[in-house]
């Protein structure tokens, strides 16, 4: 029911079209049987009934089709807007609430889940005219005979609690299963992302995929097919319960009510054509109550995504250039995954406009922690962090951080340039694409790279053209020559980040490259997330 509420709430004129054509096409189809019923018995002008049964199929294409295509645009329309709200929801959301929730949960709902129940809306107008079928054909056989309406109501009530009570267990099994979902697409992420190291070792590779991905995998599908079984075995019985009920009218009724014996055929044949709307019903419950299941988990995720997309300031809070940063008391707790909560800071300093900042410092010891402070993407637990003597506070946090472009050391390529395309975009990424030795493959078309499929260091430097391409005062390279043969981390360190530099632009380098400290302005050293040395 909430789903239908929803898309009612979407738009309550296209639905009212789709449940108006889904009732003109389930009456049709209950008209369809009387038309037949009173040909079967040879009641009334048959030229007159042939006519009607011609014009009732037809009804019943055309009413069926526009409410089912109506139906679809209005799902696919709000699938799309629904993908979109979602996708700026979690762009507004903290980093740190997104790595609570987990790459794999986010992907299965924003994919698997969205779908899963806006297919089962395809059924909806089939639902929809059955149900307005079974309700005008028992009305009919209400008009033909009292009784035998009782009667298969009776049945029908019988049969639907039953079933409603046996599907209590296979309901609970496909909550299981989706659940387990979440564990098959983090199998299927680590088998492509570590294929390679797989590959090396054969005993490893022979672990993964009978330990891990077999066990995850085979739980689902235990678990899908179990209730799917189940539902199979529930509908199929009910539908021959609900033959049992037309057995009935059929061998029993006659021997208490003779009468009855003269509408016999007229009453079997409706009911006949009774148990099809029936079967259909049944058969759609297990898409609905997936899609159910799905629906839970989108609104559950729309719960825990706490950001609200909310526009840049007009005008900017910060100005139009950088002189300033500054950190004063600056502190950062972090749940590392051994439960352990890393401090990072107090921690106060001054980053000056067109210098060279390194942040040096072993593993562990908070350097991207501080990283991502600066980029505005942690938020300090006390302190404060200002720009150009500006504090940077929720209301204007996004406006800050549009004065950074970061390169992380396990970022994300993207194969479109981060600027309008433009001639003069594309050609300014082409002398870049030359200048930073990129292979002659990768070409700038639509606005867009030829190719990211390459080697770690010629990715960065790919992502180093589009970081070139933003622009922005303040640039932050994570680890980013670590991947880079001796040749060109000495251009990175004595050409590209002078030459940033000369240009005005603020570089913080996270790096272990010692033998390259003295290219720095500064050297910034951190021991268990203490600021341990400040080096000219």
């Amino acid at each position: 029911m909430g789903l239908i509420k929803y898309l009612f709430g979407r738009s309550w004129q296209a639905m009212s079209f789709v449940a108006l054509t889904a009732l003109i096409g389930g009456l049709a189809g209950a008209a369809l049987v009387a038309v037949i019923s009173k040909a079967v018995v040879a009641q009334g002008d048959r030229a007159m009934l042939g006519a009607a049964f011609l014009g009732l199929c037809v009804l019943i294409v055309g009413a069926r089709s526009m409410s089912e295509v109506s139906l679809l645009k209005l799902t696919q329309d709000m699938v799309l807007q629904l993908r979109l709200n979602l996708s700026r929801k979690l762009l507004a959301t903290p980093q740190k609430r997104l790595h609570a929730i987990g790459k794999d949960e986010l992907m299965v709902i924003v994919t698997r889940d969205i779908d899963v129940f806006a297919n089962a809306f395809q059924v909806f107008p089939r639902v929809f005219s059955n149900l307005i079928v079974l309700v005008a054909c028992l009305g009919y056989v209400a008009f033909l005979s009292w009784t035998v309406f009782f009667i298969f109501l009776v049945c029908m009530i019988l049969c639907v609690g039953g079933y409603m009570l046996a599907e209590r267990a296979p309901l609970r099994q496909l909550a299981l299963a989706r659940d387990q979902t979440e564990r098959v697409q983090r199998s299927l992420r680590t088998l492509v992302e570590g294929s390679r190291e797989l590959q090396l070792n054969a005993g490893r590779s022979h672990h993964f995929l009978s330990r891990v991905l077999e066990k995850d995998a085979r739980a689902y599908a235990d678990l899908y097919t179990s209730s799917m079984a189940r539902y199979a075995w529930t509908s199929n019985i009910g539908n021959v319960l609900f033959f049992q009920g037309i057995g009935v009218v059929l061998f029993v009724v006659p021997l208490f009510m003779p009468g009855v014996s003269a509408q016999a055929a007229e009453l079997t044949l409706v009911l006949l054509y009774i148990i099809r709307p029936i079967g259909d019903l049944m058969i759609s419950v297990p898409p609905m109550r997936q899609a159910g299941i799905s629906w839970g988990r989108v609104q559950q995720l729309e719960g825990r995504l706490t950001g609200e997309e909310t526009p840049l300031l007009d005008p900017d809070p910060f100005g139009h250039s950088v002189t300033t940063l500054e950190l004063r008391d600056v502190c950062h707790r972090y749940q590392a995954e051994s439960d352990d909560r890393f401090l990072l800071g107090p921690i106060s300093m001054d980053i000056r406009r067109g210098e060279i900042l390194f942040i040096i410092g072993g593993n562990g010891t908070g350097k991207t922690t501080l990283a991502m402070l600066l980029l505005g993407l942690f938020e300090p637990e006390s302190g404060h962090i200002a720009l150009n003597g500006v504090t940077v506070t929720d209301e204007n946090r996004d406006n800050y951080r549009q004065r950074f472009s970061a390169i992380f050391s396990d970022g994300h390529l993207f194969e479109h340039l981060p600027v309008a395309d433009s001639d003069e975009a594309s050609a300014s990424a082409t002398r870049y694409l030359r200048a930073l030795n990129l292979p002659e493959s990768v070409r700038i078309s639509d606005g867009k790279f030829s190719t990211v499929h390459l080697s770690t260091g010629q990715r960065k430097r790919l992502a180093l053209v589009s970081a070139y391409l933003e622009d922005r005062p303040i640039y932050v390279f994570d680890e980013w020559a670590a991947d880079q043969d001796p040749m060109f981390k000495e251009v990175f360190y004595s050409q590209i980040a002078q030459d940033l530099k000369a240009r005005g632009k603020t570089i913080i380098i996270i790096s272990h490259d010692d033998a390259y400290f003295g290219y720095a302005d500064r050297t910034i050293k951190l021991n268990a997330g203490r600021l341990h040395a400040l080096a000219a």
